[in-house]
């Protein structure tokens, strides 16, 4: 949705890294090469993730309950994505509630 707006949110460095155009992402095209790119930005994503958890004190863990709960949405959604092989450019991934 965001690339038919015109709108890309990927690292201009790495998207030249990994051989990503700004056309091809824009014409919505599902390379090879973007699926390398949405590969490796998924597993930095999982460091953040698992490195955030490790770091938030217990004692905070109840006063961030509501972020907890967004952040396994939006990671659970990550893996949902990563499973289907990064189909981004086709079609939308939801979770069933």
């Amino acid at each position: 949705e965001d690339a038919e707006r015109g709108r890309i949110y990927l690292p201009l460095d790495e998207m030249q890294q990994f051989g990503v155009t700004e056309q091809s992402v824009l014409a919505l095209k599902q390379t090879e090469a973007l699926t390398e790119l949405l590969k490796f930005q998924t597993q930095r994503a999982e460091q953040f993730y698992q490195e955030a958890m490790q770091l938030l004190p217990e004692q905070d863990r109840h006063n961030q309950c509501t972020a907890l709960i967004m952040a396994e949405i939006y990671r659970t959604t990550l893996h949902e994505i990563a499973h289907d092989n990064f189909p981004v450019m086709k079609q939308r991934i939801s979770l069933t509630p």
